[in-house]
């Protein structure tokens, strides 16, 4: 009995914990992202916030943010006042949400940022946001153009890279890297963010350690397997195909097509400490490129934008996300129906492909792509009317089926 009420004790302690009710900031043991079960009060989004913002400036002074700075080309967007939404309003007063964009057809009709004094610093235009897993689909755009302008000979290329030669992702087809059916669910942890032999995170190393770690290592089947650490190899994998055209091909895709109008930044690995088997790759730009993207909220919904441009005026690198929609793997975290999908976008779709979602419950033949980051950072596009909804947002535990999913499946906001 008495270990049973410890145990009751225990979770009702963590649950407080988590939902942090008392007002004050719960520091998870001085955690950088919101663990996705928190539930926090508005101090404790405020901390993460700061600590956020602390971090892209301490990388900043330390050199460890690769820039793309804008050109001064940014294309304002055309708002008209906001639609009513009683949901809205309240989730942005006191949710999760921080940012909520819903672009209809090359006009803002929705533009919510978190009620003013919520947090120690309001969020605004200039407020960086973590893209987390979105930066995934953005890697994959940038493949796109790698693509078209001849880098990368086509989404079937075989993948001969010197760097990765002894590894298990050695002759594949790059297809199946960005389909994440690489058979690579053996060389990886449960959090898919460290590599068999290592203890440390794989951004806190170069490729260069990676290929070490996996030297040897062959593919073990073809299903479908979310892994995290996979889409920084896909970026190195740009960066060794443009060679030293990389700068330029970056430029192209963020300060020509998308036109961004602040920095788009991403975090690179840390050059390898570890060991120096192949000295000549030490540092090289080939072993330090990710998808960690920090972006304005408005920078986002461009580059959502262009996404939804491309396909539907069927450019060379539109042709490209057909092509990805086209030969999409079934998705095996589907499940719509199950407790607390809501909460998660990626239950939804039943498609995934090159680092994309495709074909969303309860809307057969529809032509939607999305992109899904932790925490709720969300591109939803309807590429058939023109309309997105984006979202940055500071912990999971909101409605996305409510507020993202049905506003694209109906095309209008909730009440």
């Amino acid at each position: 009995m008495k270990k049973l009420l410890g145990i009751l004790v225990l979770g009702l302690l963590l649950s407080a914990n988590a939902y942090a009710d008392d007002g004050k900031a719960v520091s998870y043991d001085g955690a950088e992202e919101m663990p996705e079960k928190a539930r926090p009060n508005d101090a404790t989004i405020s901390l993460f916030e700061e600590r956020k913002k602390r971090s892209i400036e301490n990388e900043r002074r330390k050199g460890e943010l690769y820039i793309i700075e804008p050109k001064g080309n940014a294309v304002k967007f055309k708002y008209e006042k906001n639609l009513d939404s009683v949901s809205l309003k309240k989730e942005l007063s006191k949710g999760y949400v921080l940012s909520y964009l819903f672009y209809d057809n090359g006009i803002i009709k929705y533009d919510g940022l978190a009620k003013k004094g919520r947090f120690k610093e309001d969020i605004s235009n200039k407020t960086l946001f973590f893209t987390h897993s979105v930066g995934k689909s953005i890697t994959s755009y940038i493949v796109g153009h790698a693509i078209c302008d001849g880098y990368i000979s086509s989404i079937d290329e075989i993948i001969d890279w010197p760097l990765m030669e002894n590894t298990l992702y050695q002759g594949q087809p790059l297809r199946d890297l960005l389909n994440m059916n690489a058979g690579d669910k053996h060389v990886v942890d449960k959090d898919t963010t460290r590599f068999i032999g290592s203890t440390e995170h794989h951004r806190n190393m170069g490729l260069d350690t990676i290929a070490y770690l996996l030297d040897g290592t062959k593919k073990k089947g073809n299903r479908v397997f979310y892994n995290n650490a996979l889409s920084d190899i896909i970026a190195n994998y740009i960066v060794f195909k443009a060679g030293d055209k990389y700068d330029e091909l970056m430029k192209k895709v963020f300060q020509d097509k998308i036109k961004i109008e602040n920095e788009v930044s991403y975090q690179k690995h840390s050059p390898s400490r570890l060991h120096k088997k192949n000295p000549k790759y030490n540092g090289s730009p080939q072993t330090l490129a990710s998808y960690s993207y920090h972006v304005t909220r408005l920078d986002f919904l461009r580059i959502a934008e262009a996404i939804m441009k491309d396909y539907q005026n069927k450019t060379c690198v539109g042709n490209y996300l057909r092509e990805s929609q086209k030969q999409a793997l079934n998705w095996y975290k589907y499940g719509p129906t199950k407790d607390n999908s809501r909460f998660w976008i990626n239950r939804y779709p039943k498609k995934y492909g090159s680092q994309f979602y495709f074909d969303f419950y309860r809307m057969k033949n529809r032509n939607i792509i999305a992109a899904d980051g932790l925490n709720g950072q969300i591109m939803l596009i309807d590429l058939d009317n023109s309309k997105i909804v984006t979202t940055n947002s500071g912990a999971t535990g909101w409605n996305v089926n409510k507020l993202v999913l049905s506003v694209i499946r109906k095309g209008k906001l909730p009440k």
